[in-house]
């Protein structure tokens, strides 16, 4: 290669990196209880009035509606609640359909409007997310690896997950199908009739990461005694340190945007859980608060693991599943 033509490759790729699209962030939802409920009834007063359960004949025909049920059980391997309900319309597409099928350039099953609600364990709200798509044929380029059919995409979501600028929905292979039934079964005997346990992975570009502070001498790290970490002092295996951070959302009580955060007794408790990675290993945090009188700075608490080795260690915030950018913190 001429090394004109070098140069100009190497400006290219420089420029390249300068705009790189930014990861996505990864969200692995299990759910189990999944159950299809289809149109099969012959007047509304059979509407959810049959215990069951009830099997369908076969398998539902095209442009038949339905809905998907299921329960939200742990998130990137957290345990956690909430609700997955999509609304579907059957639509069988196909390149060289049957008959009642559709014609299309491309093989597709489904319509569907997706609703992931989620909750923590105990029961209180993290956030939602919304998406639409059809579902079977091939996932999206871009796909995980373990990522088996549908083309969904993300179009907003709320809580934790406010602003956030699209991303895919996509199935993975169901250790239990789920159970199709008729709209006239009782859906409040979903559990007890059983259903399918599956997982999907979502994929979004979120409106903010959260993000350790970084002044003029590094990380905005503090020990106990508000005293900075640094070289000349550093952080010891098994002490508590304080992280000051951005971008950890909304907080309970609720802030209205642009208004900063409350001083003592009732300090803003960020909502969304929390987790510091340590060398890429969990430190469960022990504070997050709004830091009172800012309006997007918060403090985290955590302990350094006991078994930290002398050197830097890597620290790295997330915030429901969302990570940060890692930093390095020296330790003792």
């Amino acid at each position: 290669m001429r090394p004109l033509a070098r140069r100009f490759v190497c400006a290219l790729v420089l420029a390249a990196a300068a705009v790189a699209q930014e990861a996505p962030a990864i969200l692995k939802v299990d759910v189990e209880y999944l159950t299809q409920y289809w149109t099969d009834w012959t007047g509304p007063e059979t509407l959810a009035r049959t215990p069951g359960p009830l099997v369908l004949p076969g398998p539902a025909l095209n442009f038949n509606h339905g809905v998907q049920i299921g329960d939200i059980v742990a998130v990137n391997g957290i345990p956690a609640r909430g609700l997955l309900f999509i609304q579907q319309q059957q639509i069988l597409l196909s390149p060289t359909p049957a008959a009642g099928q559709a014609i299309s350039d491309l093989d597709r099953g489904v319509f569907r409007l997706w609703t992931f609600e989620i909750l923590k364990s105990e029961g209180s709200p993290i956030g939602s997310l919304f998406a639409q798509g059809l579902g079977g044929g091939p996932p999206p380029p871009g796909s995980p690896a373990n990522a088996t059919q549908g083309n969904i995409g993300i179009t907003g979501g709320t809580g934790a997950f406010f602003g956030v600028r699209g991303g895919s929905v996509s199935g993975t292979p169901a250790a239990v199908p789920a159970r199709n039934t008729s709209y006239r079964e009782d859906p409040s005997l979903r559990r007890v009739h059983g259903g399918g346990r599956t997982s999907f992975i979502v994929q979004l570009l979120p409106a903010y990461r959260p993000e350790v502070l970084i002044g003029a001498d590094g990380p905005v790290v503090f020990h106990e005694d508000y005293s900075p970490v640094t070289s000349s002092k550093p952080a010891r295996a098994g002490e508590i340190l304080i992280v000051y951070a951005k971008g950890l959302g909304f907080t309970r009580p609720a802030v209205n945007p642009g208004d900063a955060f409350p001083d003592g007794p009732a300090f803003a408790v960020v909502n969304s859980p929390i987790d510091v990675l340590v060398n890429g290993s969990s430190s469960p945090a022990l504070n997050q608060l709004g830091v009172p009188g800012t309006t997007d700075t918060y403090r985290v608490d955590f302990r350094v693991p006991a078994g930290a080795a002398a050197g830097v260690m890597n620290v790295q915030l997330s915030a429901a599943w969302v990570r940060g950018a890692a930093v390095r913190v020296p330790v003792q």
